[in-house]
């Protein structure tokens, strides 16, 4: 998914030790054996649970973006908080074997006010968890929340380095105020002397943004950010790839050509997802991954039936022999980059 990263200060994202419970390393082993039996067989086989989740606090955005269903408007599902005891009760059934939560999907996080207590139980839970924001919620009055109640990590995705460039994608937002709520996080998480959260730049590379690379990497290393990611752009229609895909191939997902689009790596046919990771929606839907974004492929309901059950149901089955067998089938596996080989460098400073 993603073409460069650039590590700038700690090297150690993640201690995976701290999380890995002789439970958890048990089931992790069980979902790679079964994962590796199931490509062998061609038969979906799955002897554990997923090790990692994404679960959505809100499909609700306050930005516009145009390849985002949330923030246009179109996603066909309901809009929506989740609620924490929701949330509780559904933490309380992946603990033991999830390490790894994932506190976005669609929509921006913090529109949620419940969002720190979330983040409070599943730590409590000794459970690592990381959260997406396009950072026009952090701010002078909230700042010390954020921090109080932080994640282990904090995706801050910020697609431009002046007004310009970030507003032509970022629609709705304003590249100073994702600036100053950036800044200002990382002065207070030094003054305050916290660990947490890990801050991760995202930078979606587009053609109006292509040219500020080398910027990009002064002003993180200016700022103080813990790592820079350049991310390649998903798009969904031949008019937004020639609108919004840069021009450097490197950086490119994509085969544009003759009013068409597609991934430029061959798509095979398994799918490590469908036994790593779940996707959970604000209210209950459990999707095969983070792709469904308008939750098509809904393989159950949380309400009051346990995951465990829906993990294993007959529907979780033949989708993962479907994507086993013919995976070219499946609509949004034909824009996914799960499994697909991308050139990744890592250059530490």
């Amino acid at each position: 998914m993603f073409i460069f990263t650039l590590k700038i200060r700690n090297p150690l994202e993640i201690n995976l030790l701290k999380y890995f419970t002789i439970y958890r390393a048990i089931n992790a082993v069980k979902i790679i054996s079964s994962f590796t039996v199931s490509r062998i067989i061609r038969e979906p086989v799955v002897w554990g649970m997923p090790i990692s989740y994404s679960i959505e606090p809100t499909n609700h955005c306050n930005l516009k973006c145009p390849e985002c269903p949330s923030g246009l408007g179109t996603l066909t599902r309901p809009l929506g908080l989740l609620k924490l005891d929701d949330f509780k009760k559904w933490i309380d059934q992946i603990k033991d074997t999830g390490f790894y939560v994932q506190l976005f999907f669609q929509g921006e996080p913090f529109i949620n006010k419940q969002l720190p207590e979330m983040i409070k139980y599943a730590q409590s839970k000794n459970i690592y968890v990381s959260i997406s924001t396009n950072g026009h919620f952090v701010n002078k009055a909230n700042v010390e929340d954020v921090l109080r109640y932080a994640p282990d990590k904090l995706i801050y995705s910020v697609d431009g380095l002046d007004e310009v460039s970030y507003q032509k994608y970022r629609v709705g937002g304003t590249f100073k105020q994702a600036d100053e709520g950036l800044r200002l996080l990382i002065t207070r998480k030094k003054q305050m002397k916290k660990k947490n959260p890990y801050v991760e730049f995202q930078f979606i590379v587009m053609k109006q943004n292509e040219h500020q690379l080398n910027n990009v990497r002064k002003y993180c290393d200016e700022v103080g950010v813990d790592k820079l990611v350049f991310k390649t752009m998903q798009i969904s229609s031949y008019e937004n790839a020639v609108k919004f895909l840069p021009t450097n191939p490197k950086f490119k997902r994509y085969l544009v050509k003759d009013g068409q689009f597609s991934i430029k790596s061959k798509l095979k046919n398994h799918c490590f997802a469908l036994w790593r990771t779940s996707v959970i929606t604000w209210d209950g839907k459990v999707v095969p991954c983070c792709f469904d974004k308008d939750a098509k492929y809904t393989l159950g309901i949380l309400n009051n039936n346990r995951f465990i059950d829906i993990w294993k149901s007959n529907p979780y089955q033949k989708f993962r022999s479907s994507v086993l067998t013919d995976r070219k089938k499946i609509s949004m596996c034909t824009n996914c980059t799960e499994g697909l080989k991308m050139n990744i460098l890592e250059i530490e400073q």
